[in-house]
């Protein structure tokens, strides 16, 4: 698929002063411009993340009613439910708030529901069964805010609901006095992309005290459901995920210690990169296939053959759900090529009887990154089908399906990444319309992917000292990509290697410089002629280490014969 190379201009006089001011290179300077961190100010915040510098958990909406009402309930000895979400995000948030109120002596136990039996949130199903077992105060991590049918139905009961999530806000809340969620109208606190973690951490916070050094050990499960959860890693994300990643290293959890072991992760430092594509992943497969009780036990497990069970039955169920995704993902694409005319449709729908209702949201993912379309692939049950949904640049997903709310009966998430429940009869009514909707809201131009540069320079100037400078500006991820090169007039060195999944690899030169790079997905994009044809790359970099080696790997991100840019 064609790309669109989109490389920065400089600001010779923002950069000047920033090399000047806090001595950095050239490149770091433009790198931090990129980011938008123009003033010295700035620039030391970002260079320097410290948890001195986190907000008053108290500028929270509500905080202060929330943390009254748990220290009362803790007081009285009630009977208090964590109720999470069976992703990493919400697992994390459980096992982090249930540790905490178990250390201020609370009766708290946990309740991740089931993707498969229980689908996601609150339901009054639920709701009857744990107020048969004498709860009295319910506490919602990373979902909640669009429950208004389930809080009715609690106040009903006269049982009291904090709701802690960081999911945007329908136009109605649910009918209780305390709401953490910095998003709702109201809310003064400064940081507004906190993840479900985040939010259960200034909860936390609020109870145990901001400086409480206990807690600031607990941020590896901050920093692992705010990676997983892709949200921007700027502001309080960044200082905790920066703090989270030196903890999550060092980690004192033997459930942690043990999915580190299993993932040939031990010893090693681990990056927001380890976080989101190899730990993430296997905590993310058990609630995936519906055993996502599994991946709690694990954080929460103190007994060291418990956990290591534990982290073997995690790393199988990955695999398995891998199979399933490639499965799908195969089938997904036969029955695009067969049944979407693109001139027509620009939001790809999908609906199958067999697709696994946990997987469909990476495959939609996939599908994305092979069209670049908005995707929504739906498993059918009967006359009700649940669907996951990915986009794009410019379409405002969550925004859409509010459009489509007459076509289905619940949807939630957020810009890029939501769900959805709609009823068989609705489906194709609920396919015209959001392919209407795209049609009014993208142009053409939004349907050719981009990739964002940093900077253009030689593959000659990457030295060991410029990319352990580059480390400075971790842990990469969205708000804070991981920087992007482009280099031009290249040869292939050698003969390319392909590996598995269209993996990608070959030697580059520009004749002083000869670097290795491995594109994921990219032997489509091999030149016809590799040997007799320059071409350019655009590319992030770092340092590889290989029986005490180190040299410099590219990681493709487009790659085209050379042509004027």
């Amino acid at each position: 698929m064609r790309k669109i190379w989109q490389i920065r201009e400089e600001d010779l006089a923002s950069e000047k002063r920033l090399i000047e001011a806090i001595s950095v290179s050239p490149i770091i300077a433009q790198l931090l411009i990129n980011r938008d961190i123009r003033t010295v100010k700035d620039a030391e915040f970002f260079l320097n993340p410290s948890l001195l510098n986190l907000y008053d958990p108290f500028l929270m909406k509500s905080m202060k009613q929330a943390v009254s009402r748990i220290k009362r309930a803790i007081r009285n000895k009630e009977k208090i439910l964590v109720y999470g979400d069976y992703d990493v995000d919400g697992i994390s948030a459980t096992a982090l708030l249930s540790t905490v109120l178990k250390r201020l002596k609370a009766d708290v136990g946990t309740y991740i529901p089931s993707r498969l039996e229980d689908g996601y949130g609150l339901n009054k199903k639920i709701i009857s069964s744990i107020h048969k077992k004498g709860i009295d105060l319910l506490v919602t991590v990373d979902c909640g805010i669009t429950a208004i049918a389930e809080v009715e139905m609690l106040n009903s009961l006269g049982m009291d609901i904090i709701i802690t999530d960081h999911h945007t806000p329908a136009k109605q809340l649910p009918d209780t006095d305390i709401i953490l969620n910095p998003l709702q109208d109201g809310c003064s606190y400064p940081d507004k992309n906190l993840a479900g973690v985040g939010v259960a951490f200034k909860l936390a916070s609020g109870l145990l005290g901001k400086d409480d050094n206990w807690l600031y050990e607990q941020l590896d499960l901050v920093c692992l459901g705010t990676v997983a959860d892709v949200v921007p890693l700027i502001g309080e994300n960044r200082i905790l995920v920066k703090s989270g990643l030196s903890e999550l290293t060092h980690t004192k959890k033997e459930g942690l210690k043990a999915l580190i072991k299993e993932s040939y992760l031990k010893g090693r430092d681990i990056t927001s990169y380890h976080v989101g594509y190899i730990l993430a992943p296997r905590i993310n497969a058990a609630g995936r296939l519906g055993k996502s009780e599994i991946s709690l036990d694990l954080l929460l497990t103190d007994k060291p053959e418990q956990a290591s069970e534990f982290a073997k039955m995690l790393t199988q169920e990955n695999k398995n759900r891998q199979k399933m995704e490639d499965v799908i993902f195969r089938q997904a694409i036969a029955r695009i090529e067969m049944e979407i005319d693109f001139t027509q449709q620009r939001v790809i729908v999908l609906e199958d009887d067999n697709w696994h209702k946990g997987i469909i949201g990476i495959v939609a993912s996939r599908i994305v990154d092979r069209f670049y379309r908005p995707t929504v692939m739906i498993s059918m049950d009967g006359a009700e089908g649940r669907g996951s949904c990915r986009s794009i640049r410019n379409f405002n997903l969550f925004n859409a399906l509010s459009e489509c709310s007459d076509f289905l009966k619940n949807y939630g998430g957020h810009k890029y990444a939501a769900g959805l429940t709609v009823a068989k009869g609705m489906l194709n009514d609920f396919k015209d319309k959001i392919n209407h909707i795209a049609h009014e809201r993208i142009l053409d131009e939004d349907l050719i992917p981009r990739v964002k540069i940093d900077t253009e320079i030689s593959i000659s100037s990457l030295n060991k000292d410029l990319l352990e400078k580059l480390d400075k500006l971790a842990p990469f991820g969205l708000g804070n990509p991981r920087p992007v090169f482009s280099s031009r007039n290249l040869n292939i060195r050698n003969t390319p290697q392909i590996l598995r999944r269209s993996t990608l690899k070959m030697w580059v030169t520009d004749g002083k410089t000869t670097a290795e790079a491995v594109g994921f997905n990219m032997a489509d994009s091999l030149p016809s002629n590799p040997s007799k044809q320059k071409i350019d790359l655009a590319y992030s970099c770092d340092l590889n280490t290989y029986k005490g080696i180190t040299s410099i790997k590219l990681q493709i991100k487009d790659m085209r014969v050379n042509t004027p840019l």
